[in-house]
């Protein structure tokens, strides 16, 4: 009696998309929280960033857009349904980095800040704009492989924005004055440079941890199929 091989039942992780949807939502937060009266002429927020607010409009649009589009660039099925459309939103993630970045250390020496923080805006961009430049090098090189890892390393310095505003808001450091946010920044930013390649090198550091949560997944699979 022939029988029918049964077909192959791959398991959609939800992880990815439920971290950027509490990603943005915490940058939305983060943003409004300071930036509610960025309109109004007479609040203390506009007032503070008023001798740079048009660099401002320009690193915030194309920050924006930065982080949002590669958001999409982390789509497995994306990349392999639409590989078009997944380098086409490459280059507009690439191009908005290139803009967003420079501006943005336009906007920190035009505003009142002290030399410190100026300095850790200048590393945020570096880093950036360094680990972006690199992605589209490999990309353009032929090396996928690496080029992945690197677009992995870049998009925590546009990550920086969104967590060095939340922790203040769970982490009393109000008390410590400028000084506290400004160890938030530079903790942040420290976190941005190390952390990605912790993650891309876990199952390397640690074989036996990676095998197990890869046999886990490969479980969960047959039995949904």
């Amino acid at each position: 009696m022939p029988t029918t091989a049964a077909p192959v039942v791959t398991s959609r992780s939800k992880t990815k998309p439920l971290f950027f949807l509490v990603f943005f939502a915490l940058t939305l937060f983060a943003a409004y929280r300071k930036n509610a009266r960025i309109l109004d002429p007479t609040s203390p927020i506009a007032q503070h960033f008023a001798p740079a607010k048009w660099y401002l409009a320009v690193h915030a649009f194309f920050g924006i857009l930065a982080m949002a589009v590669a958001a999409f660039q982390f789509s497995n099925r994306l990349r392999a349904r639409y590989l078009r459309m997944h380098r086409l939103l490459g280059y507009l993630y690439v191009t908005s980095v290139s803009i967003s970045a420079p501006f943005a250390v336009l906007v920190a020496i035009k505003i009142p800040k002290s030399f410190s923080l100026i300095t850790a805006n200048c590393l945020q961009s570096f880093g950036w704009v360094v680990t972006t430049s690199i992605a589209l090098y490999c990309v353009r090189s032929g090396n996928i492989a690496l080029h992945r890892r690197w677009m992995i390393r870049s998009y925590p310095f546009a990550m920086v924005f969104t967590v060095a505003r939340t922790v203040p808001v769970f982490v009393p450091v109000a008390h410590l004055g400028p000084t506290g946010g400004e160890a938030v920044l530079w903790l942040a930013i420290a976190l941005a440079a190390f952390l990605p390649s912790v993650f891309l090198d876990w199952p390397a550091i640690f074989p036996r941890t990676a095998a197990r949560a890869a046999t886990a997944i490969c479980g969960t699979g047959d039995s949904r199929a």
